[in-house]
């Protein structure tokens, strides 16, 4: 009898993951089509001009079916924060080699908001001289490698999540739960 029961269980599991389109795993290419912006319903978020930022510096954000709230770059890519980042520490824990797979969020001037609170919007000084934005303190980074819409990365090494636009961490589509 247990066996009976044990192989509906697998077999409707497997069934249901047929289901899903796109593995969950950390290292595999997951995208969504790109949504346009939505603004929050509360009204705190102002559009900057876009003759006020040089080129690099949008941030939009947007909800995606799958992943859910994120923050895009004005490339479509979507953008990381790093937990080994201190909010409270103006730097960046990500230097190097770390650098080269995960590109900071840089600007020379004031980002252009969509449906971000500008209060939580800043900049830190890299070592090489860079300003890298933040968002309620933390460093903002996108995959070298993701394509537009691709959240590539999410959860790798429990220490890389999708920023949501109010800067928590995104824990939707992780390959694995992360406490």
């Amino acid at each position: 009898m247990l066996v009976v029961i044990a192989a509906l269980v697998v077999g409707a599991a497997m069934w249901w993951r047929e289901g899903e389109p796109v593995s969950l795993t950390a290292s595999a290419p997951v995208t969504e089509t790109l949504p346009g912006p939505r603004l929050p319903p509360s009204g705190t978020s102002r559009p900057s001009s876009p003759t006020d930022a040089p080129p690099g510096t949008q941030l939009t954000a947007v909800y995606m079916t799958r992943m859910g709230r994120a923050v895009l770059d004005e490339t479509g890519a979507v953008l990381f924060r790093y937990e080994r980042d201190d909010p409270h520490k103006a730097r960046s824990a990500c230097l190097g080699d770390c650098a080269a797979v995960w590109i900071p969020v840089t600007t020379t001037g004031t980002p252009v908001l969509t449906g971000i609170d500008p209060g939580i919007v800043d900049t830190i000084k890299r070592p090489e001289g860079a300003r890298q934005v933040t968002l309620a303190g933390r460093p903002l980074y996108k995959f070298a490698n993701a394509r537009p819409g691709e959240w590539t990365g999410q959860g790798t090494d429990h220490l890389w999540f999708v920023v949501e636009p109010d800067g928590r961490r995104n824990l939707n589509c992780l390959p694995v739960p992360v406490q």
